[in-house]
């Protein structure tokens, strides 16, 4: 039980992989689609699909989340989220996120208000149980920081520039790091896409908002590995997530797209 309310956990992160591609400045209004499979263990436990539209200036995303097999049988899950934001040179600043997630009887609302690339404004419903320990979140955590789904949008002039970098993510409890360093470039394909992407290791730091002493954090910072790879947006210089490997406490899961298209410009 505890590893598939691990494995619960786990699916409902992995919106924040699923972010499609971005268009550039000066492009007319552009749609995409994406839908993404997830795995633990090597066993399907849930699905996630995109809708993105997209101006020259902005982006607003809509995705869902649902359970699949056992962890549906036994503890039907879904969720629903939104993201927008503004697009600059270079850079992709966050406005608003918002997730409504429900697992069984359990339920979380969750917003995050962003001005100038700082946060705002949080909610949390029920509100974030602060346990012994707790590392509170500073002010200073929340500037150039944006919500789990625009930091997987990633500007970049090269390829390696793509993993060049340190994200900076806010989930309305949590600010963590994610550090990318290039690992390697493989051939992927996805209904409406088939080309190279570009792998990084990407390394997880706490910063706040977690008990100090977590044992599922502390395993992630010293013994976790993430690998995600990302897939150019063809005539931009954006790149956005396909696939992903993630080896936690209890195991493997993965994330992969199986499609990842433009419909509409």
């Amino acid at each position: 039980m505890r590893k598939m309310v691990a494995a619960r956990r786990i699916a409902a992160l992995t919106i924040l992989l699923g972010a499609p591609g971005i268009a550039s400045a000066g492009a007319e209004i552009r749609s995409y689609r994406s839908e993404y499979s997830v795995a633990a263990l090597g066993i399907p436990i849930g699905v996630t699909s995109f809708e993105t539209t997209i101006t020259p200036q902005s982006y607003k995303l809509s995705g869902t989340l649902r359970a699949r097999g056992l962890v549906a049988l036994f503890q039907p899950t879904s969720g629903n989220l939104t993201a927008t934001g503004r697009i600059g040179p270079g850079r992709v600043e966050a406005r608003a996120f918002r997730l409504d997630y429900v697992s069984g009887s359990d339920k979380q609302h969750t917003e995050i208000g962003f001005s100038g690339g700082a946060v705002t404004r949080t909610v949390n419903a029920p509100e974030v149980k602060k346990r012994s320990g707790w590392i509170e979140v500073a002010a200073s955590h929340l500037k150039d920081t944006l919500d789990p789904i625009s930091a997987m949008l990633v500007p970049a002039t090269s390829w390696r520039d793509v993993c060049n970098r340190t994200i900076r993510v806010f989930d309305g409890a949590m600010r963590a790091d994610m550090k990318l360093s290039f690992l390697r470039v493989v051939p992927f394909s996805a209904k409406g896409y088939k080309g190279d992407a570009i792998t990084c290791r990407a390394r997880f730091v706490p910063v706040s908002g977690y008990p100090e002493g977590k044992k599922e954090v502390t395993w992630m910072r010293d013994k976790g590995v993430i690998d995600i790879a990302f897939a150019p947006i063809e005539g931009t210089s954006l790149f956005a997530p396909v696939k992903a490997k993630i080896t936690t406490q209890i195991g493997l899961f993965t994330i992969y797209a199986t499609r990842f298209e433009t419909v509409a410009e």
